[in-house]
């Protein structure tokens, strides 16, 4: 049988905080910490051109990425340079001062490059798992606190890559990108299915989410996400995420370099529903932080539903 491989060329863009074997030791680049959040974001693909279904979709995700029952189709092989990617310590919470903050993160430094190569019998698998590893490189992160920007990597080679001077062209080209990634000729159907509730879990319905390409343009990485933490702190709030009890952040934020060396920020924000636990979830407390960023929303819905959180009030 043909082997299809897909391959490309990714570059750290913010420190990626990477934990190995040895939570404490220095950070690995491994194949697993990849398919995990690989997983996350084709289930949020399927989710959105399938509707709210966890059966259709685990029957299509599994296909994919395997099971219980059976193994993954999918070959997921990562390489770096031969000495290997370097790393630092860092400062993960960047809106306080370094002398407030007592603990760093150890994670791998910004602008170093390493491949990635999908391999598989099944074209269809290699297929969806490429359009999973782009939203997690045009939308996503990877590691620890991902979703305020750490772990932000970005393709920088071929027809895949996001080649934009400005905050604007990025929009165009990540919308783009975007529809082409939504075109799933053997799952689609001929229109996006009506979701008039809540999902149960993220998924990229035009409904229940939203991705945002931020107008200002940043100087540094630190800069962007200094300012995505200080607006996370002044609307803080259990609807942005909370630890106890356990709710993720809604929000994904993507820090993307241009190539005139700024940096544009992408936030995609997936409502579902809420732990039943959290206490006092605000909505507009997510709608003020989603305003502080201005910027072209190229899909999905231009207000936080009013009817998230059973109604505005809450």
């Amino acid at each position: 049988m043909t082997t299809c491989e897909f391959k490309v060329t990714l570059e750290t863009v913010t420190p990626l905080f990477l934990g190995g074997s040895n939570p404490r030791g220095e950070p690995e680049l491994r194949a697993p910490s990849f398919r995990g959040a690989m997983r996350f974001w084709l289930r949020a693909l399927l989710g959105g051109v399938i509707g709210d279904d966890p059966k259709k979709i685990f029957e299509h995700e599994s296909q994919v990425f395997g099971s219980t029952e059976h193994a993954s189709p999918i070959k997921l092989r990562l390489q770096a340079k031969r000495e290997g990617l370097k790393w630092d310590e860092y400062n993960p919470l960047l809106h306080k001062p370094d002398h407030e903050v007592r603990f760093r993160f150890k994670g791998f430094v910004p602008n170093q490059s390493f491949e990635i190569h999908l391999l598989g019998q099944n074209q269809q698998a290699v297929e969806l798992a490429q359009k999973a590893l782009q939203l997690l490189c045009y939308l996503g992160g990877l590691g620890r606190r991902s979703r305020r920007g750490f772990g932000s990597l970005q393709i920088t080679e071929g027809e895949l890559a996001l080649t934009a001077g400005t905050a604007k062209e990025l929009a165009d080209a990540l919308k783009w990108q975007i529809n082409s990634i939504r075109q799933i000729n053997s799952i689609l159907p001929s229109s996006d299915v009506p979701l008039p509730n809540v999902p149960r879990f993220p998924i990229l319905h035009p409904d229940w989410a939203q991705i945002k390409v931020c107008c200002r343009e940043f100087k540094s990485w630190e800069e962007a996400i200094r300012f995505v933490m200080q607006n996370a702190h002044n609307y803080k709030d259990p609807a942005l995420g909370n630890a106890n009890p356990r709710q993720a952040s809604p929000v994904h934020v993507h820090v993307t370099k241009l190539s005139t060396r700024n940096y544009a920020l992408v936030l995609t924000t997936m409502l579902s529903q809420l732990n039943p636990r959290l206490s006092g979830p605000n909505r507009q407390k997510l709608v003020e932080f989603l305003n502080a960023f201005p910027g072209k929303v190229i899909f999905g819905f231009e207000e936080v539903p009013e009817n998230w959180l059973g109604g505005s009030g809450r």
